[in-house]
């Protein structure tokens, strides 16, 4: 946050208190002390049915217009998402700014509402001894391709809230960058960058845009270890049901091997 920044805070804060004595000390004049009560109970009937259509809208768009759905890699942004809140102490860091170029200021991004640093596997590629890329092995009928190995790299997380209503509807941006692309994690911090760009459920800066081996391969190796994890556990929920662990399920199985047998009509 900037020297002039903070001084415009406490000035704001009084001028509004000393505006508020001016209405007060003006309605005391003219209606009385019982004016204000009314004013007061007015203002809080006001509220009252404002927060109540909000609720209602609020209700409406949750049910109806946002999009439930399940997907590994929108759960793994949820989890990351819940990690940086857990971890972010409050009032350490404050808002999040992208830098651009040194012609122009700083752009706000939003405010930072968790932050975590994770690791994540890239891939790397091999060399020969001459400097040339050391490429797998030719089959026929296949295309030629880099031999890789893997190599594991450091990556801060910030959950970023745009503030307002596009806040409290919307999702937190997920932005991932290497901790050299940003300045000391106090107060407000600033990327390194022109611009920051989607890639499936993150953010990236603009010079991460096109490093596959980073982006692109680590977002698969997560989801891979997303499904299978899901599958252990689909799979445990198979095994509980085949060998009766299951409660529920074997109920309704009982319930279904019920026979009524008829009463024995005699002739």
């Amino acid at each position: 946050m900037t020297d002039e920044n903070k001084n415009k805070k406490p000035m704001m804060f009084v001028i509004m208190g000393f505006i508020l004595i001016v209405i007060s000390i003006i309605v005391i004049f003219v209606f009385g002390v019982r004016g204000i009560f009314k004013i007061i109970g007015t203002i809080m009937v006001v509220a009252l049915f404002c927060s109540l259509v909000f609720g209602i809208i609020y209700l409406f768009w949750w049910l109806f217009l946002k999009k439930h759905r399940y997907d590994v890699t929108y759960v793994n942004k949820q989890k990351l998402v819940l990690a940086g809140k857990i971890n972010q102490q409050k009032g350490v860091l404050g808002d999040l700014y992208i830098s651009g170029d040194e012609g122009h200021s700083r752009v706000q991004l939003g405010k930072i509402i968790g932050y975590v640093r994770i690791q994540i596997l890239a891939k790397l590629t091999k060399y020969n001894d001459d400097g040339s890329i050391k490429y797998k092995p030719e089959v026929e009928g296949e295309p030629r391709e880099a031999d890789y190995d893997l190599d594991k790299e450091e990556q801060d997380v910030f959950i970023v809230s745009k503030g307002g209503l596009a806040g409290f509807f919307g999702e937190p941006l997920v932005i991932r960058v290497n901790p050299d692309d940003h300045d000391s994690l106090i107060g407000d911090i600033t990327l390194k960058g022109f611009s920051i760009i989607p890639h499936s459920e993150y953010w990236f800066l603009n010079k991460d845009h096109l490093d596959v081996r980073k982006i692109d391969f680590a977002i698969l190796k997560e989801a891979e270890r997303g499904i299978f994890f899901e599958g252990l556990r689909d799979m445990k929920t198979i095994i509980d049901k085949s060998i009766g662990l299951d409660s529920d399920h074997k109920k309704k199985i009982e319930e279904k091997n019920l026979v009524d047998i008829p009463d024995q009509v005699t002739g």
